[in-house]
Order: structure tokens, then sequence, then C-alpha cells
């Protein structure tokens, strides 16, 4: 077993302690060397004498310096190199003195040489025994040659062999010193190795009872410290040595806490020399970690019995303290449990308590726990069979070991007179305070008992619930989706059997009829696990379509996910509320629901009404429905008190669009509920506007109604007056014309008298036929081309000789860029000028007429009969051109009249595109105008125009003539005969239609037909009727010539397949140029 290891501090702090002895005494070797050398007589020379003791001086400080320096290592490295010098300067100061081998400072050589093999080993012993032999042969060598003689020193006579002695002496002396230092180093080491192992076997038994051992000097600073590796790293220091942490007071060490009254204590023992015990601080590392010691020590004395500082050991007692901080812990929170759990919790032995948590004092019906403390438990039960078995209870477990206990029994307890609680208790035997007891958890199942009856009665009825519930219910998985659960109302709502339905899906049963809308509900339970009130249509066994409120909520049973689903069948509210809808969005007048003076609700009425996007009005203010603020207070103030009162309003008042535009409407508004007016107001509202137009139109055709009817009442009186006269007159002249006695040529004046009155009689009539037409809008005007200054010559002639019967002159004038020919309806032309100078005529009693026409813009002429009358005001003229009224009404008027002539000639210019008006005042007369626009023709259209409406127009013409009357049939045949036409007879409907299948079959047809409507037997329009079965309105033209003057007859004419219309009496010129149009016109169509 190899021996063990020399203690490495104490041999360091030996060869310290030698170094410095030897240092000691080699300086002072070299200063009595130097002072030998200086102060006592010699031979040598000064230079020499100086030279040695200044290097003896040198010598001596060096070892000198190097003694005082402890603890930087120089000491180590330096000695060496002193001991050197040492032994040559001795060698030098030897043969300088001429002594050699004979010197005595050669003797401490030997001594240098034993002290430095001891502090340096064996190997700088030898290093520096060589040294020293070394020099004593070059001693021997010059005390050989006698070099010596030349330091000025008698030579010593010494024979080469006399030298050999002295050389092997001083070597024997040098070998002795080697090797008695090495003996001392050996016996160091032996002494040293013996100590390390007392040290070790210290330590070992130290670091049983200590975890480090310490030393501290008289002072109290801190020179020694020894532990472990490890609590050595963690506190920072070494075993001794400055640099190592050493040297410091204790609570000045880095890291050392002490509290503040340990620590004052702690300094008191120090100053008192006491010995101190389990003294604690805390030590922390470099990092922050902290751990716990105890100091103990005692005070150490010196060889002299003098006091020279304290040493002791530390104990590690951080796991200790954590212990006993975890042991508090877990009382405290042992403690803190037991009072805070909710449990209820009896200490106790032999029934009698010794501890409760509040939780048990409250259970037993205590104030606290003092008045809880002492008392018998055995009371607190229930007397009876609870009681017995809580006494068997407490028997048995008095014979249980500690740790042992009794399974949960329950018993009932009747903490108070009116209180009977149901518990179940468990007991353990526990150790308190070296004693057994017993520690009895109560649990209170009172509250549970009661929640359990609730649960069975909460499952009763919800059972109940769910099989008389008006809605589906469903229990599904909700990973599958398959049934577990479903209602009577589900089956007998989709019409299947429970057993068809569980363990199915609802898409197996095909119960989705929109699967996007399971989809969705479904996403929305993976979100919110929650569904409410989803609209969905699903699907019964018999196809049909209902309309669902699906509520749905996702929950988890024993790790699996299930799915409640309620739904609610609102096929019929659905359907209701459309209908409801329906007839809101459909209702003609504006709906809407106002509550605080905000719009809620409003139908499509009511936004197009006011001029809003559909559902812009929501939440709007009502102001912007009125058209000022003024106006909207009125409401409030007026209207809004008999809202308050349950009270309907009706009213009408000016409304605003929402562009800003103002319409009349007509509100009606009542609080929905009357008994709470704040719960909102229903309004009606109804755009009355044209309503009210419409009514103020009426009330002023109702005004002119009357008046037109006061002026048709004067229009029939002064009708009947006008035509009775021309009748009067043509009854009275027949009669007297018929007179046997008359002679011819008063026959004749009869007869020209007779024609003028029937003229007169025919125009009154004329004129109430146009006047007819032209209010049924059946006047038609032709477009022909025809001579105007012709037309105006004629009138001129016509009303000319009129004029100077009354002594009146008619005046012309056309100026020089009217056209000769024009286009238009010369007729109606000549109806217009004819009303205009027959008034003039009427109303002028002296002066002149003129008759003038003028060239307009573009193609418009303007005719103007300006007179010499009375003249009119401004009251007349707004009554003229009115049908049905004249100027003057009353019985004693001057002229006559029907008063339709000017009405029809501002009818018949309305319908030429025309105008008509009048420049009058009275006194100044009258100046009555019509602008027609009449343009020019050429010479080619007069031509074509001439060809067609000559007077051999109708050359050659067969036409048949139908007709019941002999003297209308003897009139017409007389004057299509005078214009060239072939004419053939009928005076039957019959008749015609023989006629004309004859003619027809016989190739010689009927180029048109002349038809009288109302004959015997068949009447025109049937006749009509049936040749249209067999003819077109172009191969057989048709024209109507009837008595019948009324709209409607014309009408019925047309309808039934005539070409045209013409009235009796026969007019002649209208007769040939309707002839001549009508048979244009189907030569035009056959051709097409």
């Amino acid at each position: 077993m190899a021996e063990p290891t020399p203690n490495k501090e104490a041999r360091h702090r030996l060869r310290q302690s030698l170094t410095r002895h030897l240092l000691a005494a080699t300086a002072a070797v070299a200063f009595a060397s130097a002072l030998m050398f200086l102060g006592f007589g010699h031979p040598l020379d000064w230079v020499a004498r100086l030279s040695l003791t200044t290097a003896f001086l040198g010598l001596g400080g060096v070892a000198f310096a190097l003694r005082r320096d402890a603890g930087t290592g120089v000491q180590g490295r330096a000695l060496p190199f002193v001991i050197g010098a040492a032994i040559g300067l001795s060698g030098v100061a030897a043969a300088v003195a001429g002594e050699g081998l004979m010197s005595p400072a050669l003797a401490v050589v030997g001594v240098f040489l034993c002290l430095f093999t001891v502090i340096g080993g064996l190997r700088a012993g030898i290093l520096a025994a060589a040294i020293g032999v070394g020099m004593l042969v070059l001693l021997a060598v010059a005390m050989a040659f006698d070099w010596l003689s030349s330091a000025g020193i008698a030579p010593l006579t010494v024979s080469p062999l006399n030298l050999v002695r002295p050389l092997l002496t001083h070597a024997l002396v040098l070998g002795i010193a080697l090797g008695g230092g090495e003996l001392l180093g050996r016996t160091l080491d032996r002494t040293l190795r013996s100590a390390d192992e007392r040290e070790r076997r210290f330590l070992g038994l130290l670091a049983v009872a200590a975890d480090a051992y310490w030393e501290m000097d008289g002072n109290g600073r801190l020179i020694r410290f020894s532990a472990k590796e490890e609590l050595r790293n963690f506190v920072g220091l070494r075993r001794h040595g400055v640099d190592a942490g050493m040297g410091k007071l204790l609570w000045e060490t880095r890291g050392v806490m002490f509290d503040s009254q340990v620590l004052e204590a702690f300094r008191s023992e120090l100053a008192a020399r006491l010995p101190m015990r389990d003294v604690p601080l805390r030590w922390a590392d470099v990092s922050g970690r902290v751990r716990h010691f105890t100091l103990s020590a005692e005070p150490r004395t010196n060889e002299a019995s003098k006091f020279a500082g304290y040493w002791g050991v530390l104990r590690d007692i951080t796991q200790d303290v954590k212990a006993r901080q975890a042991l508090w812990s877990t009382e405290t929170r042992y403690q803190d449990l037991f009072r805070r759990i909710p449990t209820p919790l009896v200490l106790h032995r032999e029934g009698r308590v010794l501890d409760a948590n509040p939780a048990g004092v409250a259970l037993f019906g205590f104030v606290d726990l003092r008045a809880l403390l002492g008392q018998d438990l055995l009371p607190l039960f229930e007397d009876g069979p609870s009681r017995e078995r809580a006494r068997e209870h407490v028997q048995r477990l008095d014979g249980l070991a500690i740790g042992e206990g009794l399974p949960e029994t329950e018993f009932t307890l009747m903490p108070g007179a009116d209180r009977l609680l149901t518990v179940r208790v468990s007991s353990v035997r526990v150790d308190v305070d070296g004693e057994a007891a017993t520690l009895s958890i109560i649990t209170d199942d009172t509250e549970r008992r009661a929640a359990e009856d609730l649960v069975r009665r909460s499952e009763t009825l919800l059972s109940h619930l769910v099989s008389t519930s008006p809605d589906w219910i469903t229990l599904t998985e909700f990973a599958s989706g398959r049934y577990a659960m479903v209602n009577p109302t589900f089956l007998a709502t989709t019409g299947y059997r429970a057993e068809e339905v569980i363990g199915r899906t609802p898409s197996e049963l095909g119960l989705w009829a929109d699967a996007t809308q399971r989809d969705r509900i479904y996403r929305m339970l993976d979100q919110h696990e929650a569904v409410q009130n989803f609209p969905a249509t699903m699907t019964t066994r018999d196809r049909r379509r209902v309309s669902m409120l699906v509520s749905a909520a996702r929950f988890t049973i024993d790790d699996i996910d299930y799915q409640m689903t309620s739904a609610r069948d609102v096929t019929a509210t659905e359907q209701a509320r459309r209908e409801r809808e329906a007839i809101l969005e459909n209702a003609l007048v504006g709906i809407s629901f106002t509550r605080d003076r905000r719009i809620v609700m409003t139908n499509a009425r009511f936004d197009e009404m006011f001029g809003w996007p559909r559902g812009a009005l929501q939440n709007q203010q009502q102001r912007v429905l009125w058209p000022s603020d003024d106006a909207f207070n009125w409401m409030s103030d007026e209207v809004g008190p008999a809202l308050s009162r349950g009270e309907q309003v009706d009213f009408e008042v000016p409304m605003m669009r929402r562009d800003g535009a103002t319409f009349t409407g007509r509100l009606l508004a009542k609080a929905l509920d009357p008994a709470q007016p704040a719960s909102g107001t229903i309004w009606l509202a109804e755009d009355v506007t044209e309503r009210r137009l419409v009514e103020q139109a009426l009330a002023r055709a109702r005004d002119a109604a009357e008046a037109a009817n006061r002026a048709k009442s004067a229009f029939l009186a002064n009708t009947s007056h006008e035509i009775r006269t021309p009748l009067n007159a043509l009854v009275g002249l027949a009669q007297l014309a018929r007179t046997p006695e008359v002679d011819d040529r008063r026959r004749l004046q009869y007869i020209e008298q007779i024609c003028e009155s029937a003229d007169t009689l025919s125009a009154i009539l004329s004129d109430i036929l146009d006047l007819s037409k032209i209010e049924a809008g059946k006047l038609i005007v032709d477009r022909v081309a025809f001579d105007l200054r012709a037309l105006i010559g004629t009138l001129k002639q016509a009303y000319g000789a009129l004029a100077d019967t009354k002594g009146l002159t008619l005046y012309v004038s056309i100026d020089d860029d009217v056209p000769q020919h024009v286009q238009g309806d010369p007729m109606r032309l000549r109806q217009v000028l004819t009303n205009y100078l027959t008034n003039a005529l009427k109303f002028t009693t002296a002066g002149s007429i003129l008759l003038n026409v003028q060239r307009g813009a573009g193609h418009r002429l303007r005719f103007e009969v300006i007179d010499t009358g009375a003249g009119m005001d401004g009251a007349a003229l707004s009554m003229l051109f009115l049908p049905f009224s004249q100027v003057d009404n009353s019985i004693t008027r001057k002229v006559g009249g029907t008063g339709l002539g000017l009405s029809i000639c501002s009818e018949l210019a309305k319908l030429m595109d025309g105008t008509v008006g009048v420049n009058s005042e009275p006194g100044k007369g009258s100046a009555f105008w019509v602008d027609l626009p009449l343009p020019a023709v050429t010479a080619q259209q007069l031509e074509e125009h001439e060809s067609t409406s000559g007077l051999d127009a109708l050359q050659g013409t067969r036409v048949l003539m139908v007709e019941d009357n002999p003297v209308n049939m003897m009139i017409a045949v007389a004057l299509l005969e005078r214009w060239g036409a072939i004419v053939d007879q009928a005076s039957d409907g019959a008749a015609a239609l023989h006629a004309i299948d004859e003619a027809w079959h016989a190739g010689d047809p009927f180029d048109i037909v002349l038809m009288d409507v109302q004959m015997p037997g068949m009447s025109g329009h049937e006749v009509t009727r049936r040749l249209r079965q067999r003819y077109d309105r172009n191969t057989l033209p048709i024209v109507a010539l009837t008595a019948a003057a009324l709209v409607s007859e014309r009408e019925d004419a047309m309808a039934a397949g005539m070409n045209d219309f013409l009235t009796k009496p026969i007019d002649a010129d209208r007769l040939r140029q309707t002839l001549v149009h009508v048979l244009t016109q189907a030569e035009a169509g056959a051709e097409r």
C-alpha cells in the first residue's frame, strides 16, 4: 500500500519557515563577512576589500529582503541563486584572502548545503554540492599553481600533496552536509506524513460532526478554512493565504450573512473570548444561491498559553432548514386545510370532541369551536337506531390501532329541535399528542338526498314534458348523427315509427329538405355548441314539407358528444306570417310603426309614397317626413294627446318626400296598445294629392257642366226657334205653292223661298251634326289639292251680294305670296270662313267687311275677317268659341243663331292643326282669324287631283243605289246620272243581294254600292255583313247613305264592313267627293 502523501500545506509552511531561516542566516553571514573585510586589518588592498564588502552587503541585503517577502513565491524561485551566490562569494573571499582551502569561511558552505537540501530536495542539494565541489577544486588548483599570490598576499607554501587532504576534507563535509540534508528532509517528510495522516483522521472525524473546520487569529480574522471541495468552491475559500479569501473578519467575508441580533451577540462573544455554540448564519455563492450553517467555536491559545484566536466548525443545515420549512408549511397547510375544507371534520376521543373544523362546528349547530370542545357527540344523534349505531361505532373504534378505521356508515343527526340531517361518517384512528384519538369525516347527504328526490321528480316531469311537448325533441350522437331518442311529436309529425328512427340518421330518413341547412347547423354547433331558432325545412315520410324553427345544443356525457334538438312546426305560423307580410307589402296605403318618434317599420307603399328606398326609413326620426319643424311640432301638439288617450286620429296635412317635394297626405293613427301609448303607434298614410286635385277638377267640371247645361238649355231654346222659323216658312210656303189660284210667277217665288228656308234648316242641322262628330272625335278632314283663290272668289261672290243687300261693302285682300293651289280640306275651310263672314254680316250694321289672306311662317296661311261692327268687351270675348254659347242669349237679341258656329270653327281648326282667335274692342269692330297649315301643291299634284275630282271622275261608273224611299232614290239617281254614272236601283236588302250576285255572275259587277241603313225586312248593316262574306272592301266598296247622323250609327256601319258613311239630306259635293275617294282607295287596295 503506498504511503500517504505528506500534507502539502504543512510542507509548504515548513519550507517557507526554513527558507526564511536560511535567508536570515545567509544575510547574517554576509553582513558579518562585510564587517570583517571592512573593519578589521587585512593584507588586501582597499579596492579588493571594498569590492568584497560591497558584494557581501549586496548578498545580505537581498537575502534579508527575500526573508521578509512571504506568500508571493519569489523566495522559492530566488533561493537557489542566493545559495549559489553565497557559495561563490565564500570561494571568492577565500581566494582573494589568499587562504584558499584553508579559509574558515568555507565552513558555512556545508551548513548552507544541508539546509538547501532540506528545502530544495536531493536534486537541488546535489546541484549545490556540485557547485561547492567545483569551487573547492578551483581553489585547490589556484593554490597548487600559486595563483593566490597575485592578490598581494604572501603565498602559502603548501605542496600539492598537502592540498589533497583539505580538499577531501571539504568534499567530505559537503557530502556529509548533503547526506545530512537528505536525511533531515526524509525525517521531516515522515513527520509531515504522520501529521497529514493525523490531520486526515481528524478531518474525517470532523466531517462526521461538521462540514468545515476554520481558524481565526486573535484579531478575529479568518486564517484557515478546511472543507470538502464542493463546499470550498461554494464559499469561495481555500485553506490559507490572503489570496484565498483569508485574512478578513468573518462577517466581512464575501457571501456571509448574519441576522443583526445574531451578529451583535456573535461579536460580543468574540470580544469576551467565550465559547460559541450553533450560531446561525447564511452564506451565498457568487450565483446567489444561499446555504444555511451553524457555527461553533472554542478559544485557542499558543505555546505561551496566551489567547491566539478561535478554532471551530461549520455545520451545513440547509436541508434541515428546508425540512423545517417544509414541515412548517405542511403543518400550516394541514391546519389551513383542516380549517378551510368544506367537509365537516371532528377529532374526538371516546366520543368527546377534541377539535373540529368550522364546517364540523356548523354541522352540529354550535356557535364556535369553544362551545363544541369537550361535548359528547352521542346525544347529537337521533334517538333510536341511529344513536345506538353511533355508540357501537365509538366502541369499535376504541379497539382499533392507529391508522385503522371503519367503513362509511349512515347516521341521522339531530343538531337542533327542528333539524334532522342525513350524514355518512367514515372514521380513522390517529395519534394526537401521543395518545390515540378518532378523526371522523362527515358527509352531509341531506341536500344530496333532497336533490336526488328532486332529480327523480324532475326526470319524471321532464319525461312527461318530452312526451307531451308539441315540439320535436330528439337526442342524437353528435359524431354519427344517429337518433338515440325521439318524442311522440316527432313521430306524429314525420309519420315514422320509433323502431324505424332509432339508430338511423336524418339523412338516411331523408328528413332534410335542404342539405345546406343541415350543414350550417352542424357548423354552428362546432363553433358555438348551440343554435337558437334556426329556420329549416323538413320532409315527412309522405314527402310533405314542413317549416320548422330548430334549436340545438351540444353536450358531453361519459366522453360521448350528444346533440339535443328541439324543433317547432311553424308551417301554419309561417304561412300566416307570409300572408300578413303579403297583405302589408301589397296594401294600397302606406303603413308604418313608430316608437319614441322614431320609425321602426314601414311597408313598401309607405317607402314609395315618401320617395325612400325600401327599408331606408327604418330607424329614422319621424321629422324627415314633415316639411318643417313647425308642421312636425303641430302634429306632436295636436295629435299626440289624442293618441295618448287611446283615440284614433284622422287628418290631412302636407307631407314631405325625400327629395323635398310635398304632397297632401291623409294620416290615420292609433296607439298600438291604448293602455300603454309609449309602446308605439300604427300609422296609415295615403297620398290624396291627385284625389283632391280630381275633386277640385270635378268641382270645376261640375260648375262647367252646370254652366254647359244652362248653355244647352239656352241652346235648345235658340235652336228650337232657329229650326221652327225656316220650318214654318217651308210648311207655309209649300201650302201657298199648292194653292191652285197662285200664278206661276208667284209659285216660282214661293219655290225659291222654300229652297232658301231648306238651306237655312240644313245649315242648322249640319252645325249640330258636325259638333256631335267633333265631340265624339269622329269628324275626319281631307287633305286634297284645291284652288284657294277660286274658293275665296266664290265666297266673295256669294257674300258680296248679301253685303250689298245690307248696305255693306265686302273687300277681299290676298297677298301676292299666297299660293294659287294648296293642299287641305276646302270644304272645312269654306265652313270656317262662311261662319266668320255670316257673323260679320249679322253684327255689322254699317261700314265694310274685309276678308284678308296672308302668308305666315312655313306653310301656314292666316285668314282674317275684319268688320266695322260694334265690337266686344272682355267678358263677351271669353264666351266666344265655346259650344252652345252666344254673346246675347236673351229672347230680345237682334240676331239669331244656334251659338254653334264659332265653336265648330275652333274644333275644325284644331283638327286641321290650326288655331283660331279674335281681336276686338267695343266700338272698333272685330277681327276673327284662323291660322292653318296649307302647303302649296305642284302642277303634277294638281293635275292628278283634277283627273280624279273633276266632273268626269265618275263617268261610266256602275253604281247600285239601295234605297226604300222613292224621293231619296229619285234625288240620288238624278245626281249620279248627272255625273255620268250608270245607276241600278234596289228598293230593299234582298233585291240588293240578288242584283249584286247577278251582276257578278254576268261578269259586269258594280263598282260601288250606296246603301241605305234603315230598310224594312233586312237592314243595310245585315246586307253589308252578308256581302262581306263574299266580297272584300276593295272588290265591292259600300258607302252608307242614311238619315241617321249619330256617331254611334257611323260606328255600327263601319263595324258591319262599310267603306264610308254619308248622312242625308244629300250634299251633292260631299257625295261626289266621297265616291271618288272611296273608288280611288279601293282601286289602290286592289292593286296592292
